[in-house]
């Protein structure tokens, strides 16, 4: 029983670890190109590559929960997915006049999901008891439409890039106060579930008022959301694994 203990403390450390570690260094390989579209240019393979390590670990998780495990792993695939559109290589953008579209569509499926694989591990009853709760899911339903209409919406770009990024934000915010909420009422492993959503949050609020919002192109305009994003990520599936043990034993 320890020796498997060791065994899934060694996966869920290791692996997230050296997935961020590694972009980190190519991060800082870049640090003497200051356009941001020429460092994607540079980067799009290697994101992709990232993408893909962490669709591996989601896969290597689910054939360790097994079936516990299956609606994270469509989530990351449905991350995968949204990753290659948002990458806007050649072949997307010949396909679409906005590949965009097609990652917050691929993105918002991933957070349908996120929310399943939540709902396979608890309640309403069990989170919505008192006020507190219907304060954080108000709160972060509220807040975030505020920063898109100041900080991300353009009427310059397409309205169905703005309506589908709108939408998305509130499932993934839904999403993040569910997460909050659980940790909150079960603390323990629930607080890796509460901050892979924060971190998933900060990812696509950087995003927002960047890329979707495109008037603005800082040189970090991709490298901030996307190691906040493997984060996320990692911190998701760590914690989607652990808390299906932990109920499941219980």
């Amino acid at each position: 029983m320890l020796k498997s203990s060791m065994v899934y403390y060694l996966i869920l450390t290791t692996i997230p670890v050296a997935i961020v570690s590694g972009f980190l260094i190519h991060w800082f390989t870049l640090r003497e190109e200051t356009n941001p579209h020429k460092r994607l240019d540079h980067s799009r393979g290697v994101y992709l590559g990232f993408s893909f390590q962490i669709l591996l670990f989601a896969w290597l998780l689910f054939q360790l929960g097994h079936a516990r495990f299956s609606y994270p792993l469509y989530a990351i695939g449905f991350s995968f997915l949204g990753d290659w559109f948002n990458l806007q290589f050649p072949i997307a953008k010949k396909q679409m006049e906005d590949p965009v579209l097609g990652g917050i569509f691929s993105f918002a499926i991933a957070q349908i999901f996120f929310l399943l694989s939540f709902w396979k591990l608890t309640s309403w009853n069990e989170l919505y008891t008192g006020v507190l709760p219907y304060v954080v899911t108000g709160a972060l339903l509220i807040l975030p439409a505020l920063v898109f209409y100041f900080r991300v919406y353009n009427p310059q770009r397409s309205k169905w890039v703005m309506i589908s990024a709108f939408i998305y934000g509130l499932i993934l915010c839904f999403f993040v106060s569910l997460c909050i909420n659980a940790y909150f009422v079960f603390g323990g492993v629930w607080i890796y579930l509460a901050i892979g959503a924060g971190f998933f949050l900060l990812s696509d609020a950087v995003m927002g008022e960047t890329t979707i919002n495109g008037t603005r192109h800082p040189r970090w305009e991709f490298q901030v959301p996307w190691v906040t994003y493997l984060i996320a990520q990692s911190f998701l599936l760590v914690g989607f694994f652990l808390v299906s043990h932990t109920r499941h034993l219980a």
